[in-house]
């Protein structure tokens, strides 16, 4: 086998350790799952959420295989968008948080690893882009929507987004999503393939490590397993979202490809 390809053994499983804790965004690790939780009121996408996540990111990537990323957060809302109220009094920085937010989407969509999205909770804008950004996402029953908020507010998608959504969604889902602006429960969002999962608040988390550990490299039994070419493998699957979401800016024009 080439250099790049590396045998794991399988990690016997460990109490939660902590790894990182900035403003009440976290990573921990549990066996060989990482556990990235983003704490913040709403959890609203602004420079501070942007500096939190890389940070973050940056412990994830820095651990040893085999590992598998869960990204979760606390409260209501999973994420509830773009920090509009930010946005209004920073219009001329809009454009570069926003440009940093999309590289933190493909640092996600192009990890190294298998990714789970564990929506605890309403997941509008930037939130379900978040999720789109994983490999797999499972939802809390009950309460919380994932719904693109654009059409309600008059505005576009933009680039970065509608090729990440492109990549994920199927066109049906797009069409009650994005141009009827469908809020969809965890019930209807299971039924169209936006979602892998629905399970109880209170096993959510645990649903979602346990569908991270089964994709683990040992759980799937490979013969060599290469992170790089786990990279390169989303790069070709995901080409346009990632070169939108790596190269994209606010001004680029809708019918563009990038």
């Amino acid at each position: 086998p080439g250099s790049s390809c590396t045998h794991f053994p399988v990690l016997a499983s460990r109490p939660a350790m902590a790894l990182f804790d900035q403003d009440g965004t976290t990573v921990t690790q549990q066996g060989s799952i990482l556990i990235l939780t983003v704490g913040g009121d709403q959890n609203r996408v602004n420079p501070a959420l942007n500096a939190r996540l890389n940070a973050a990111l940056d412990v994830v990537v820095a651990q040893p295989h085999p590992k598998a990323l869960v990204v979760t957060a606390t409260g209501k809302f999973f994420s509830n968008g773009l920090d509009v109220d930010w946005m209004g009094q920073n219009g001329k920085q809009t454009g570069e948080m926003l440009a940093g937010f999309w590289k933190v989407l493909a640092r996600i969509l192009v990890m190294d690893c298998h990714t789970v999205a564990a929506i605890n909770g309403h997941g509008f804008g930037g939130g379900v882009f978040l999720a789109l950004a994983c490999d797999w996402r499972v939802m809390r029953t009950e309460k919380g929507f994932l719904n693109f908020p654009e059409l309600n507010l008059g505005m576009r998608l933009s680039k970065p987004f509608a090729e990440l959504a492109k990549a994920k969604l199927t066109p049906p889902v797009l069409r009650e999503g994005v141009l009827m602006g469908k809020r969809f429960n965890s019930k209807e969002a299971v039924a169209c393939g936006m979602i892998d999962a629905e399970v109880p608040m209170e096993t959510l988390v645990q649903e979602a490590v346990t569908m991270a550990e089964a994709r683990l490299p040992a759980a799937l039994q490979l013969v060599n397993f290469s992170p790089d070419r786990v990279v390169d493998m989303k790069k070709e699957l995901y080409t346009d979202a990632y070169r939108a979401l790596t190269t994209g800016q606010l001004e680029t024009p809708a019918e563009s490809r990038l």
